[in-house]
């Protein structure tokens, strides 16, 4: 088995766990040879956003699962989250030149005391005890979007997706990616200065009308809150549930992209337009409260807050190219066959397990059989090496 570890530079922890494992102890490669072979050739890649929408949410248990984190904060007039929220680090913004270490230069609720850092004037206990009257204040937050895609992706119709305003003629989804082709629309979108450099066409891409949306995130809040009397930090995670994305009230989006480079139709391949769908969201006013569970005695927090989604649409045109390379292939023998080729276990090559070609001697001989190999017209250009054809 031969293992190609993450670069030089990574840790012996993370070559335990990271990198690629090949094995090539039974595979064999036959003579190096020029090979015909069809490659998907991407024409352009880009990227196009939405408008920003706003709906409005509230979580609730059943929706979402809720992570709580607590540690005191370093001194009561501190208006920063603590450096790490749960660590060891007390690293406070006090103007005082006198540093109380407590015994052996440890604060007395745990923390290491950088100097012009008052630790003993810490308010409240070494730790943070949550109430039904705890105040939060926020100071920042961010989202982590897992999941965005149409609530019922197969209603996406061909009539909504464009190219310079022509539809496409079919779209396939197949686990929230897109394939559209545009055959019928290819003559009308192809510039002929641009078909007769032998180059693509630049065009505008157009999704109209596009939803309802649904989606999976992780929404994370960074702040203060004052509880039993003590001034702590918090970092609170709400996060969906994985079993069923939230269906919000997000309308209709138009997402466009004004320059995708169409190719035309060569050597009977088509070009194909691959798309997907993603989202970058932001939290306006959030508000976090303390919700008494009726059921059982216990506490439960409540985010109520705006959302500021811009739908995304990451967008590829990609076409088959049959590509001449000089390379030598794996052996695999024909199914219900016994193979031809015997592997030859060489103990250096165990050593040194990479991939090399064939020596020509035993595999090469059948071709020398009139009813056996490959049937290849290459023209007058039969030495190739790195050409393209089907362009």
């Amino acid at each position: 088995m031969k293992t190609h570890s993450c670069h030089p530079g990574c840790t012996n922890g993370l070559r335990s766990i990271c990198g690629t494992t090949i094995a090539l102890e039974d595979l064999d490669f036959a003579q190096s040879r020029n090979h015909l072979l069809y490659v998907n050739k991407v024409y352009s890649k880009g990227q196009g956003t939405a408008s920003p929408l706003v709906f409005n949410l509230t979580t609730s248990p059943a929706t979402f699962q809720t992570q709580l984190l607590l540690s005191p904060l370093s001194t009561p007039e501190t208006e920063n989250l603590c450096e790490e929220i749960l660590g060891c680090d007390c690293r406070c913004h006090h103007h005082d030149n006198s540093c109380n270490h407590g015994t052996n230069g440890i604060a007395n609720f745990g923390c290491n005391c950088n100097c012009n850092c008052n630790c003993g004037s810490v308010a409240g206990a070494a730790t943070c005890q949550l109430d039904e009257n705890a105040v939060f204040e926020v100071l920042k937050s961010h989202v982590r979007v897992t999941a965005f895609n149409l609530a019922k992706p197969s209603c996406l119709s061909p009539n909504q997706v464009t190219v310079d305003g022509f539809p496409v003629d079919s779209l396939l989804e197949s686990g929230g990616t897109y394939e559209a082709t545009l055959n019928s629309s290819l003559p009308n979108i192809i510039k002929p200065p641009c078909a007769e450099s032998g180059l693509p066409t630049k065009a505008f891409f157009l999704i109209s009308c596009v939803g309802p949306w649904v989606f999976q995130a992780e929404f994370v809040i960074e702040g203060t809150v004052t509880t039993g009397g003590s001034t702590c930090c918090f970092r609170a995670t709400f996060t969906t549930l994985s079993t069923s994305p939230i269906c919000s009230n997000i309308p209709l989006s138009n997402i466009a992209v004004p320059k995708i480079s169409i190719p035309c139709v060569s050597g009977g391949m088509s070009p194909r337009i691959i798309f997907s769908f993603s989202a970058d969201m932001s939290l306006l006013n959030p508000v976090i409260t303390v919700v008494p569970d009726t059921d059982c005695d216990s506490l439960s927090l409540v985010l109520t807050t705006s959302v500021v989604v811009e739908p995304t649409v990451d967008v590829q045109v990609i076409k088959q190219a049959l590509l001449c390379i000089n390379a030598c292939e794996a052996l695999f023998p024909c199914e219900g066959t016994e193979s031809a080729v015997e592997s030859e276990e060489e103990e250096e090559e165990e050593l040194n397990q990479e991939c090399h070609c064939g020596n020509g001697t035993s595999v090469e001989s059948a071709m020398d059989n009139s009813n056996c190999g490959n049937t290849i017209a290459f023209g007058t250009n039969s030495s190739c090496s790195s050409c393209f054809r089907g362009m």
